[in-house]
């Protein structure tokens, strides 16, 4: 085991569709959003709330997805077609109104919503919905990825999940929550430190580092089969230093650096291949959206920077300089195909995109430690750990760095991995 290897681990590591009616942008150029308004739903007697609880969690969903202008228009609630102020919402510039009506039964509330064009003054599209009261919220994000795919051409990210890594006084432990932070829950109880989660391309799993066992080691866990919280199941043994696994996209391997060489191994972790082989230390593997490369970190030239490398062995080639680079992340999108880093310069440290050719490299933040980027399963987003309020907490952002929101709840939160539900 390489003598620098503990060093590099702790500084590593350190708390820290129909077609679309927008060009999505170029990575560095602003986006041209969409005007739309969202009507407060009206209901079929006085509950009123399930219409603005819909109505608030619908808005929020628009507004992190960047692509969207909500606009706030004077309290606007839903109207027939014939009553609906059309002149009003044109002089507001705006280009379409999502209204609609819902009905409550004992058991379920049912939604009938109505996208109207605007200037066109049509119904643009139409959808209709029936779901528990505790569902509801997953009804406003099935709606919202429907009218992101209708309007913007994109997928969308409303239905999935992050989990992420949440600190406290006693060690550290998985939790996971909607994509907006609501509904977090604990998915381990290790009290040790927990580091670097992966989610599975099903959304099933999630790989992660623990020292529980008191070397490094990956652990599986089976979040949708398993009762909760646990401690999942290890699966590398013996006196290493094995950490950053990653999931390869069809999710029959992973990636993991193991005493500071990228080993290539099965999904139970049984060893495929030995991809690295020096003096230096390579760790924080990733793989491209064809599975043909890893990218990865390496002190091979003194600092650490980001390296590409065939899956299947061979030369790697160096794609970033100047500085301290590390935490590498590539877009599951093949329309994307970014690769999203940090880069450290004295006490500060941002998150940069970057081409698998080391061309094209982009600051992405720029206030606050930024940290641990993660790729929607779209490839279109990301989510990363930010002080920049004080506590850290997990943020969103576009690909080009526009729109940051925070997400999460906690007070110090990290390691986020984006999960389709």
């Amino acid at each position: 085991m390489r003598s620098a290897l503990a060093v590099f681990f702790t500084l590593l590591f350190l708390p820290c569709l129909t077609t679309a009616q927008i060009q999505l942008p170029p990575v560095a150029s602003p986006i041209k959003k969409i005007p739309i308004a969202v009507a407060v739903l009206k209901a079929k007697g006085d509950l009123s709330v399930y219409g603005k609880n819909f109505t608030d969690v619908l808005k929020n969903d628009l507004t992190n997805a960047a692509l969207f202008d909500v606009r706030q228009v004077n309290i606007l609630f839903s109207s027939p077609f014939e009553d609906i102020d059309f002149e009003y919402l044109d002089a507001q510039k705006t280009r379409y109104l999502v209204s609609g009506n819902f009905d409550v039964s004992p058991r379920e509330v049912s939604y009938d919503l109505i996208v109207y064009d605007v200037p066109g003054r049509q119904e643009r599209m139409r959808r209709k919905y029936v779901a528990s009261p505790r569902h509801i919220r997953n009804v406003v994000h099935k709606f919202a990825g429907e009218l992101m795919r209708e309007l913007a051409g994109l997928d969308g990210f409303f239905d999935s999940e992050i989990v992420f890594v949440r600190r406290d006084g006693h060690g550290s432990d998985l939790f996971i929550m909607d994509y907006d932070g609501h509904s977090a829950k604990r998915l381990t109880n290790h009290g040790s430190s927990v580091l670097s989660p992966d989610c599975s391309p099903d959304g099933s799993q999630v790989v992660f580092t623990s020292d529980r066992s008191w070397d490094h080691d990956v652990y599986l866990l089976n979040f949708k089969a398993t009762r909760l919280p646990a401690e999942g199941e290890r699966i590398t043994r013996g006196i290493h230093l094995d950490n950053s696994p990653s999931w390869s996209p069809d999710g029959r391997r992973m990636a993991f650096s193991r005493n500071g060489d990228i080993y290539i191994a099965s999904s139970s972790g049984e060893i495929l291949k030995r991809l690295t082989k020096s003096p230096s230390i390579d760790i924080s593997p990733t793989w491209s959206p064809d599975s043909r490369k890893i990218a990865f970190v390496s002190d091979r030239a003194g600092a650490p920077n980001i390296y590409v490398i065939s899956s299947e062995g061979g030369r790697a080639v160096r794609i970033t300089s100047e500085g301290y680079n590390t935490d590498p992340v590539w877009s599951p999108s093949p329309s994307v195909n970014r690769i999203v880093f940090v880069k450290v310069k004295k006490s500060e440290a941002d998150i940069y995109a970057v081409g698998p050719d080391g061309r094209g490299q982009q600051r992405l933040t720029s206030s606050g430690r930024n940290e641990h980027p993660s790729w929607s399963p779209d490839g279109h987003y990301i989510t990363f750990s930010s002080k920049r309020l004080g506590k850290r907490q997990i943020y969103i952002m576009y690909l080009n760095g526009e729109n940051k929101l925070p997400l999460s709840r906690g007070k110090n939160d990290s390691f986020s991995t984006w999960c389709v539900k």
